[in-house]
């Protein structure tokens, strides 16, 4: 249709504007004011308005930039993912060598594209298995000793077509060494490896609070790489910085945006200072961010991150190829539930797509069961392939930006980046992220952002499904999955002391400080090659490690955790018991006078565990007080109409609580200027739409004896 004909349709139609638009608003409101109901507040402070027009983008530098020009808001590559889709990168989290092969194998043949090797904590602090704690063996990440151990994990894999990351924590020189010798021992080229190391000793002392040597000395040996692979493997990168830890504590997206420009910014001086060129250094490292649950923020988040972080290296003589992000998005663990776990399904779904029209280079989707168990075949298909439909059925990859022109993430992004900017200025101002983490200032940040989040879910003004809102009572719990097993790691511990013991670890180490700086990576290469195991070429580089430690390590925090507590202890009540906590529904008349606020009294303690009695419609008090004895419970509430509690609240609660004076009664809904009356007759309390669910929920379990 051509631009004259559309112009003649529109011709007999007045183009309305934003204030005729706003009155109309006001009108359907009738009288409710319009910015407490038509204005919203995220958890970043960032005020979301109804309806975003064209002027409210036309000066913004998101709205006139093109892909792959100016700040890279839209993007790092001007053909996006029609040049390059975005790598398939998913985890399989198993300690066995053996176990994580057979599963990166089928996962490779059914839609992955990028290996992602998470390792287990002792290969991370760069100790052999018998010289680490069991829990540190093989635990949510792949058990790396030796040369043979890499073989077999990484056995069949075409690694001259697949990027290859690992997720080393401290361990980077070591992994690179046995990655290395191990590429050596295929026939390829280490020159012409793709993928990184991820080397992150910010993240690591962040989370654990505690780093195996100084970060001084983790810096050098990150410099060490970040020099070596600049010159040697540009396409590997050796460091990471990792926002997972903030966004773990319940940091918003503003607050991940500062803690990953902070550090970034940390990273760069630290290599500034040991002689790493701007462009070298930015050209190194791999940003790794989580994907929250709110669609737009987080489309949103992943503009502003290269938006910010070009500026940044900007400022600090880097070029415009060192000024472009390079972004990891994993999906996050702070929204997720152990219970009506298959809802987590859902919740990556959205959370990839956010990450897809952000525009990350990279994605791993977790697996719907992940907070419980590790996953097994199904719960790695479903993650995989809701990445395979994003690009073969969705077809994502055949838009350069699917985000570019909307008004209102253009808005929100413009409004994100000045918030996170000036959180990252505030950060700075405090000495940066390592200073603010060491004087507790931005734990003290991130915890107030997580009291908030867990006060809306309590009063029910955010929601999380099947935990505090339409709770399922009647869920089976989850099986147990893959576990690493205990005669893998005695296996593990035996084979490195073994291989240990076979080699003269004193002898290497004089070798390997004898020889130059720039042969240092390749003598480790050569003596993994020969059979060095990791704990003992880390010794060569840490003989004189002093642990740094933080005071206060970030948590490891999930929002449904407390919810989760509460069901927990019913369930074993009820095991116990044999029924679960009893609440008795005294309805008041037929089903169309009680039914709302009952069905609204039984969701609301269902989030706590208990099991609602619906009684039929009272129409008479003795009946209602002999159905209450009946029915075991302790705790009744009141569902009705206002006019019927009115006319007969007194003398039912009167009557309940002479038959029974140790019970609680509530009242479904406000009882307004009748509460006085309502507790004279024995009312102790009541629930309505602003009640605090999660606090009524724990009171009751309290009194109750079952918390």
């Amino acid at each position: 249709m051509s631009t004259e004909m559309n112009q003649d349709l529109l011709k007999d139609f007045k183009q309305a504007t934003y204030e005729e638009w706003r009155q109309a608003a006001e009108a359907l409101l009738k009288g409710a004011p319009f910015e407490k109901r038509m204005l919203t507040k995220t958890p970043e402070g960032i005020v979301l308005q109804p309806i975003y027009r064209k002027e409210d983008v036309e000066e913004l530098a998101t709205s006139r930039s093109a892909p792959g020009e100016g700040n890279f808001a839209r993007g790092s590559d001007a053909s996006g993912y029609l040049g390059k889709a975005w790598e398939i990168a998913q985890e399989q989290p198993y300690g066995d060598p053996q176990v994580f092969n057979e599963a990166l194998l089928k996962d490779l043949d059914a839609g992955q594209s990028a290996v992602n090797a998470l390792l287990d904590v002792a290969t991370q602090l760069g100790l052999d298995p018998d010289q680490a704690d069991d829990a540190q063996v093989g635990e949510c990440g792949l058990s790396l000793a030796t040369l043979d151990d890499l073989k077999v994990a990484f056995g069949k894999v075409k690694a001259d077509y697949l990027p290859v990351y690992f997720q080393t924590g401290c361990a980077g020189l070591a992994t690179q060494a046995l990655f290395a010798a191990w590429l050596k021992g295929e026939g390829l080229d280490f020159r012409d490896a793709k993928g990184g190391l991820n080397m992150d000793p910010y993240g690591v002392l962040a989370a654990r609070g505690k780093l195996p040597v100084s970060l001084e000395a983790l810096l050098d040996e990150l410099a060490q790489l970040v020099k070596y692979n600049a010159q040697n493997a540009p396409g590997f990168a050796a460091a990471g910085i990792s926002g997972i830890p903030y966004h773990g504590a319940g940091a918003s997206a503003t607050e991940e945006l500062a803690s990953v420009l902070s550090t970034g910014v940390a990273y760069l001086r630290a290599m500034d200072d040991r002689g790493v060129s701007i462009d070298e250094a930015a050209s190194q490292v791999r940003f790794t961010l989580s994907i929250g649950g709110n669609i737009f923020m987080e489309i949103a988040k992943f503009k502003v991150a290269r938006m910010l972080w070009a500026k940044v290296v900007k400022e600090l003589g880097g070029g415009p190829e060192a000024q472009k992000m390079k972004i990891h998005a994993r999906t996050g663990m702070a929204n997720k539930t152990q219970l009506d776990p298959y809802v987590n399904m859902l919740r990556t779904t959205t959370e990839a797509f956010s990450a897809v029209v952000g525009g990350a280079s990279s994605i791993c989707v977790g697996c719907f069961d992940e907070t419980m168990r590790l996953p097994d075949d199904f719960s790695r298909r479903i993650a995989r392939n809701l990445q395979v439909i994003l690009q073969e059925e969705c077809e994502l990859t055949h838009v350069i930006d699917p985000a570019g022109g909307s008004w209102y993430i253009d808005s929100l992004t413009d409004e994100l980046a000045k918030m996170a900017w000036s959180a990252f200025q505030q950060l700075e101002g405090s000495g940066g992220i390592v200073a603010s983490l060491k004087s507790g200032k931005w734990q003290e940040t991130l915890a107030a952002t997580r009291a908030n989040r867990e006060a809306m879910l309590g009063q029910r003004r955010a929601s999380l499904i099947g935990t505090n809102q339409y709770p399922n009572l009647e869920e089976k719990p989850l099986q147990a999955g893959v576990v690493t097993a205990p005669a893998f790691k005695a296996k593990a511990r035996a084979a490195a002391k073994a291989r240990r013991d076979a080699n003269d670890c004193a002898a290497v180490r004089k070798d390997y400080e004898e020889a130059a700086a720039e042969a240092k990576i390749g003598f480790l290469i050569e003596a993994v090659e020969k059979g060095a195991t990791v704990g003992c070429i880390t010794k060569l580089f840490r003989s004189d490690a002093v642990e740094e430690t933080l005071s206060a390590p970030l948590p490891s925090w999930r929002l449904a955790q407390c919810y989760e507590a509460l069901r927990a202890a019913a369930s074993k009540y009820q095991e116990k018991t044999g029924t679960a906590p009893q609440i008795f529904l005294a309805n008041l008349g037929p089903l169309k006078k009680h039914k709302i606020r009952a069905d609204f009294t039984r969701s609301f303690f269902a989030a706590g565990g208990f099991e609602c009695q619906y009684s039929a419609g009272i129409e008479d008090i003795d009946t209602g007080v002999k159905d209450f004895k009946k029915s075991g419970a302790r705790i009744a509430v009141i569902c009705g109409t206002d006019p019927d509690y009115v006319e007969k609240v007194p003398a039912l609660a009167a009557a309940l609580k002479d038959a029974a004076p140790d019970m609680k009664l509530l009242l479904a809904g406000f009882p307004g200027d009748n509460l006085a009356a309502f507790k004279e007759a024995g009312l102790d309390d009541y629930i309505f739409v602003k009640s605090n669910n999660y606090e009524v929920n724990k009171a009751y379990l309290e009194w109750l004896g079952v918390l």
